[in-house]
């Protein structure tokens, strides 16, 4: 059984409320923006390159691995290879042929 790791992928939703909590809110000529919306509509090349490069930090700072039979989600490799282990050994016993 060997795990699989997960890639994080983020909805723009998301990473435009992460640059909403980190940064303030813009101002220009008068009117208030959000951060994450005036980065998205001003610049929407620098704001796919930076929702890339946050995908991949969360990527290496929370890894998520799936159970390879039944895809059930863990934050450990060990747990996800473990995941069906008993449940396909117990098969084996049983003589079961999948």
């Amino acid at each position: 059984m060997s795990a699989i790791r997960k890639e994080f992928e983020a909805t723009d939703e998301a990473y435009r409320d992460f640059l909403d909590e980190v940064y303030e809110d813009v101002e220009i000529c008068g009117q208030t923006f959000r951060p994450g919306r005036a980065l998205q509509e001003l610049d929407p090349i620098a704001f796919s390159c930076g929702k890339s490069e946050y995908e991949s930090q969360q990527d290496e700072d929370n890894p998520v691995w799936m159970c390879s039979d039944c895809g059930k989600e863990f934050d450990d490799e060990d747990e996800a290879n473990e995941c069906c282990e008993k449940e396909n050994l117990e098969d084996e016993e049983e003589g079961f042929q999948p």
